[in-house]
């Protein structure tokens, strides 16, 4: 979205004081959801790790990586290892990553936002996929994603392997193409299945912590929900004072609000139908030897990298498309002699005729 102004750009007063009574009910539902979560018991060392890459998986215990080229294998290999609790990465290929920012909102309503928005730039249909994502809390207090949508094809055999054998999933894992772990988290359709026997009553919830933990945590509790009501009050006491008097500048302000919004989803729906175009026609456009590790769209920047037998050859074809100008590459063009394949970071603005 570009700003018009300086002034958009700043938070206003309003809605400094949504944000800060918005991250005060946060922090108080996170201390309630830690007294709900189940106790973890730590591990003295890291768990087995499943990789699933483009073609067959492969299985690393601690410094040790065993390759293997059928799928099918999985199974049998998961009931020779002792362990119950396996993390599961996906390497190269297996996900698509996304990364972009959402306003800020209550807990109970960011999951939701975040899965609107995810069902909403994934190039594949709802039911083709999985993802998981992590959310991270910026300076104006908005939130930035990084996600990964993984086709079910590359999981649904991974979780059948597991169901077969006992084991527990325990991490879901995205590396970069670096090696580097990007996303770790418990992705809600790996959720295990104690989580899933119902409801503990507060009482249960508070006997499952540590009793050092105990007080602790149920005086954060207090604090919180009693720095909530007072900033309630508080605004409640304020808003009182200039309701008479702001009372036609709100409904002005709502009327515009409603307006911005329903332009807003307007241009998001066709921004994202077109963008859905782009990605069919990048797979169309490059040639089967081009290999694509990752492709982005933040605001109107792409950003892709891969390997292809000539990166020059890959700038040439994407030129052709109207879609894209200001081509070029992000960083320099390393050479990779044992595949006879030279990796790639091109970044390209999008011109906005993506139809």
């Amino acid at each position: 979205m570009t700003q018009t102004d300086d002034q958009s750009s700043k938070p206003s007063s309003v809605r400094k004081s949504v944000n800060t009574l918005t991250k005060y009910v946060n922090l108080a539902s996170a201390g309630l959801a830690m007294l709900n979560a189940p106790r973890r018991i730590p591990t003295k060392a890291p768990p087995p790790e499943v990789i699933v890459r483009d073609k067959g998986f492969a299985i690393r215990i601690d410094e040790d990586v065993t390759e293997f080229d059928d799928p099918n294998t999985l199974a049998a290999e998961l009931r020779e290892l002792p362990e119950k609790r396996l993390d599961v990465i996906f390497h190269g290929r297996t996900a698509l990553d996304l990364s972009f920012t959402i306003p800020n909102a209550p807990f109970s309503d960011l999951e939701a936002m975040i899965d609107a928005e995810l069902a909403y730039r994934s190039p594949f249909q709802r039911d083709q996929c999985v993802w998981f994502w992590r959310a991270k809390e910026t300076e104006t207090l908005d939130w930035q994603v990084e996600a990964a949508i993984v086709l079910n094809a590359s999981i649904d055999w991974v979780i059948a392997a597991f169901k077969e054998t006992g084991k527990t999933i325990n991490l879901a894992r995205r590396t970069a193409p670096d090696g580097t772990t990007k996303l770790a988290v418990y992705p809600s359709w790996l959720t295990p299945l104690r989580r899933l026997k119902g409801p503990r009553t507060v009482g249960e919830s508070i006997r499952k912590v540590p009793p050092s933990l105990r007080a602790p945590a149920i005086a954060l509790i207090i604090l919180l929900i009693s720095a909530v009501a007072l900033f309630a009050v508080q605004s409640t006491q304020n808003s009182s004072v200039s309701a008479q008097a702001s009372a036609a500048n709100a409904q002005i302000a709502q009327r515009a609000a409603e307006a911005a919004r329903v332009q807003a989803l307007k241009e998001l729906r066709d921004e994202g139908a077109a963008r859905s175009a782009l990605v069919g026609s990048l797979a169309g456009l490059l040639p089967d030897d081009v290999w694509l590790e990752q492709l982005t769209i933040e605001d109107d920047r792409m950003t892709i990298t891969g390997y292809a037998p000539s990166a020059a050859e890959v700038t040439r074809l994407l030129s052709t498309l109207d879609a894209l100008s200001d081509i070029q590459f992000g960083s320099p063009v390393t050479r990779d002699n044992t595949q006879n394949q030279e990796r790639f970071r091109i970044d390209a603005t999008l011109t906005g005729n993506l139809g």
